[in-house]
């Protein structure tokens, strides 16, 4: 309120006159500091996030059991009491049990685990056995179909509650956690539910050995649109998958020294050159009889030289990558006698 507003309203009779001047100023006293802030409280009450924390304590008290919030951190209680405000919605359902022992249990996973029964009830009584939907097909075998009942329990991990509990006697960790959760779990329970109690188990994660098949050998003919390589740009194979092909035909060889020879940039399209290029000789059809490429009886094979691939480039431009399987010393290309004349060059690929 504005310094000295009370006495303002007066008249400059009674502005000047100390009796008048001193009951203004004590009404402007009181105003301050009784009247203005039970206006600006009773104002805030209009939010959770603005609300004296007196008043959000008395608004959660008149809501009941079912929005029971741990007020351990008071400046997160707005944001607990409008996230249990909004799970009233999904009261009856497993959504407020599971997510309050999320917030208050510091992210404590559990689920709602409804229980089945058996139906012939003449054999096996109600209530002598319960399982849950996990169970059902191993008890099937033995106790026959099965109906839902109006039970539960509550699943959770042992390992997990004894985390929350670390600080805790490990002796104490099991009623300890019974009893906050009596107090803030066991009133979201539906009336028409009845709750059986606690399941406990323990979580743990088998990583299983990978299992390697190697093929040792292969035979197989060469047939007419079959090839032994396909290329790089269509092949899809399983990571832990390894192919070994053998080529048991004999081919002659015709000697050329592989010396290394340094490969420049302007000796092949930019697009078609590849980082992992080792400075190995090309092989140019054009240019001559290269032992590494043999064409005979229609079939061109390379030698891989124990690189896992080569690029072929053809004279029209087109570029085609294939890999090499592992382990043979000549593969064959799916590439006919007649295209090996339009092929301007082959580069090796380095190993992996």
């Amino acid at each position: 309120m504005k310094d000295n507003w009370f006495k303002e309203q007066m008249t400059s009779a009674k502005q000047n006159s100390g009796l008048w001047a001193g009951f203004a100023d004590v009404v402007q006293s009181m105003l301050n500091s009784i009247v203005m802030p039970l206006i600006e409280r009773t104002a805030n009450r209009k939010s959770l996030y603005s609300m004296d924390k007196d008043d959000l304590r008395k608004r959660m008290g008149e809501l009941g059991k079912f929005f029971y919030i741990d007020g351990k951190n008071s400046a997160s209680l707005p944001v607990l009491l409008s996230q249990r405000l909004d799970e009233i919605h999904f009261k009856g359902t497993n959504r407020p049990i599971e997510a309050t022992l999320w917030r208050e249990f510091k992210n404590l996973a559990a689920t709602w685990a409804p229980l089945y029964a058996p139906v012939d009830q003449a054999k096996f009584p109600y209530g002598s056995y319960f399982v849950t939907r996990d169970e059902l097909e191993t008890a099937k075998g033995k106790y026959g179909d099965f109906f839902l009942t109006s039970r539960g329990r509550i699943s959770v991990a042992l390992n997990d509650v004894y985390d929350v509990y670390s600080d805790t006697d490990p002796s104490k960790v099991l009623d300890e956690f019974m009893r906050q959760f009596k107090m803030v779990i066991e009133p979201l329970i539906p009336l028409h539910i009845v709750f059986d109690g606690m399941g406990y188990h323990l979580r743990f994660e088998l990583v299983e050995r990978k299992i390697v098949f190697t093929l040792a050998g292969a035979s197989a003919k060469i047939q007419s649109g079959t090839w032994y390589i396909e290329s790089l740009q269509t092949e899809i194979s399983a990571e832990s998958v390894s192919t070994n092909l053998k080529v048991t035909q004999t081919l002659s060889n015709i000697p050329r020294p592989l010396e290394t020879v340094l490969v420049q940039m302007d000796d092949m399209r930019l697009d078609a050159w590849a980082l992992d290029v080792v400075p190995v000789p090309m092989i140019r059809p054009t240019q001559g009889a290269d032992a590494r490429l043999v064409v005979a009886d229609g079939i061109a094979s390379i030698q891989t030289l124990g690189f896992r691939g080569c690029n072929v480039e053809f004279t029209s431009g087109g570029i085609i990558g294939y890999e090499f399987p592992d382990g043979i010393d000549r593969a064959i290309l799916p590439i006919s006698a007649a295209d090996v004349g339009k092929i301007n060059s082959i580069i090796y690929l380095d190993t992996f």
